[in-house]
């Protein structure tokens, strides 16, 4: 049966389909040898682009350390005390030694508490709190209030007193919502009334328009407490330290649950730098039961200001009485000690300065670390009166040479991969495969044709005989306007063996260059000149003349990746514009026709063996009739 008729009724014997296949066997290799110029051509621009990665990783990241200073040019930092100053030196130090006193270290502002919370359970039906001192709660109303009262979208109970409360905050002002005997409810609060407010600042942060600080408002309900609005669980300490952490500032805060303790943290140092906390709220002191609330919340931590490891109030070192608890911990309140304006409530505690001294000259430092002359010093602890430690830069010989060992080995690599390419010929008697070859293969043998008939596809390309030409020329020769006998790479003991250029390093050489002149060592690879000494711009051909090798070889990659776009495009898609690509197209649109010729050219031989059947079943008839059917 063929495709557009029934055969053999004529009794010819022909075969048909075979005679059809035989007739577009022309049409097919002709097809074939197109769909195989198309598989080259796809395979040549697979490999330029690889190479292309291949050099522009290279050129990105290798070549990008052997241009800068602190690879080229390293330097060592070392202390004579490391215990109390340590050091690293950039590439523009210079190599002498430096003098160095620490008068005292720079301190954060750093509030710690020492207190456990009292806390209660609440019975919020009668007023009540019974002391529950083993609960494992975190929730700020079970440490705020002693007892709370709610009723009918009201509140009324007691702010819990802390310890140490001052003396003019009488107990009165600790509770809220009872009348003056303190008996039944007259004056009750609303739920959606304020409950605790303060703010926090650390004295630096700006906000978005840079003109005041910025603060943190600590404030809730005793709805946002108490978790009665639907969909809501109440405050708990967690919720206020994520406030507080997430609000922005410097000031950070931490509870831990373990010891139940609070604490606060200024992250950076220095006077400036400061933990300040206003129980006046936005508006200020005011006397409100918000304010009395943090007051008590805020002494019911019992916080102290840590410096250099020691617990103080003001001048005042932590004292711990016959219990074995602190007493003397920081009070808030308007007429704290602490306390900046009175009419704002504000408490305010700062870091302190590192002062330090190098080479005669004072600093002051917020972090414990500065940089001076090109040398960063970190300081650890402080030195005797009268002392100094000695800090002494030199060239780090061992990690220029390593990277000039590195610089070696990569171009060697780059080199030798293109070289492979360049030099690399073609497998006699493999072409890509066509479809029908491949129908009659096992993927294994497809794989190991292929990988023949990839061979050479770049072979004497004159894309790579370019960027190989202009490799070995960059290397060779001087650096014009390096005034020194190191001049050139073969001054630094870098020479070239064989005729494909690899590079090979005397480092005895290169270390005797380096305890010579270093900094020519460093424009030897990566002096960049674009203008002569009256900063009139160069041309392309005498910048490159005066410039470092891997500046000279950035250029080259920059351009053969260019290059190699203009040719293969920069990814595997054939829709970006470029010769491969545009050939490609060209190919995919010549094959797309052909295969409708071949349908029509078929169809056409189908046709026509279908009338030459006709035509003979016809002449059969007219013979059975002529014979009489014998």
């Amino acid at each position: 049966m063929g495709v557009n008729g029934i055969y053999g009724l004529s009794g010819s014997g022909l075969d048909i389909e075979s005679m059809v296949k035989v007739g577009m066997m022309s049409k097919q290799n002709e097809y074939d040898k197109m769909a195989q110029k198309y598989t080259k051509n796809e395979w040549t621009k697979n490999a330029l682009i690889e190479i292309n990665n291949q050099i522009t990783t290279f050129n990105m990241s290798s070549l990008t350390d052997y241009k800068l200073s602190s690879k080229m040019n390293a330097k060592t930092a070392t202390s004579s005390n490391e215990a109390t100053v340590k050091a690293t030196a950039n590439a523009t130090a210079g190599n002498m030694a430096h003098k160095v006193s620490v008068t005292n270290l720079s301190t954060n502002a750093y509030l710690l508490g020492t207190k456990s919370f009292t806390r209660y359970d609440l019975n919020t039906t009668n007023g009540t709190g019974t002391v529950n001192s083993d609960s494992t709660s975190i929730q700020i109303k079970d440490v705020l209030f002693s007892s709370l009262k709610v009723n009918n979208g009201t509140v009324s109970g007691y702010i819990a007193k802390a310890e140490k409360s001052a003396s003019w905050l009488a107990d009165k002002n600790l509770k809220f919502g009872y009348d003056s005997n303190g008996s039944s409810p007259n004056n009750q609060l609303k739920l959606s009334d304020v409950a605790i407010s303060f703010t926090i600042n650390d004295g630096v942060t700006k906000n978005d328009a840079g003109t005041a600080l910025k603060e943190i408002e600590v404030s809730y309900t005793y709805a946002q407490l108490l978790g009665t609005e639907e969909g809501t669980s109440p405050v708990t300490f967690n919720d206020l330290v994520s406030k507080i952490n997430n609000g922005g500032l410097n000031v950070k805060a931490s509870y831990d649950s373990i010891n139940d303790k609070f604490s606060f943290y200024n992250s950076k140092g220095g006077e400036k730098n400061g933990i300040n906390i206003s129980i006046g709220g936005t508006t200020g002191w005011t006397g409100s039961r918000a304010s009395l609330a943090a007051e008590n919340f805020l002494n019911n931590m019992g916080l102290y200001q840590s410096k250099d490891g020691v617990l103080y109030n003001g001048d005042k070192r932590a004292e711990k009485n016959s219990n074995g608890n602190y007493e003397n911990y920081i009070l808030f309140n308007h007429a704290s000690s602490n306390v900046d304006n009175p009419s704002t409530g504000e408490n305010k505690f700062a870091g302190e300065y590192g002062k330090i001294s190098i080479d005669g000259a004072e600093y002051k430092t917020e972090d414990n670390k500065i940089t001076v002359g090109g040398v960063t010093y970190n300081f650890l602890n402080t030195t005797a009166a009268n002392e100094a430690v000695t800090v002494t830069v030199g060239q780090d010989t061992d990690a220029i040479v390593d990277k000039v060992k590195s610089f070696v080995e990569s171009y060697n690599k780059i080199l030798s991969g293109l070289y492979e390419k360049y030099d690399e010929k073609k497998e006699s008697g493999y072409n890509p495969l066509t479809q029908t070859q491949k129908d009659q293969m096992k993927d294994e043998q497809i794989e190991k044709w292929e990988e023949k008939a990839k061979k050479g596809l770049l072979y004497h390309d004159q894309t790579l005989s370019k960027i190989i030409g202009q490799m070995r020329e960059a290397v060779s020769g001087t650096i014009e306007g390096v005034d020194s006998k190191y001049n050139s790479i073969y001054s630094l003991g870098i020479s070239t063996v064989g005729i494909k250029g690899q590079l090979t390093l005397d480092e005895t050489k290169l270390r005797n260059a380096l305890a010579e002149d270093s900094e020519s060592v460093y424009n030897v690879f990566a002096k960049l000149t674009t203008e002569d000494a009256n900063g009139v711009k160069l041309s392309d051909s005498e910048s490159y003349s005066k410039s470092g090798i891997a500046q000279r070889l950035g250029d080259i990659f920059t351009n053969a990746t260019k290059l190699i776009r203009d040719r293969a495009g920069s990814s595997t898609d054939i829709t970006e514009d470029s010769d491969l690509n545009n050939l490609l197209r060209e190919l995919q649109t010549k094959m797309s026709n052909f295969k409708k010729l071949m349908t029509a050219f078929e169809d056409r031989l189908y046709k026509k063996y279908d009338a030459m059947e006709v035509t003979l079943s016809k002449l059969g008839s007219q013979l059975n009739f002529i014979t009489g059917g014998q």
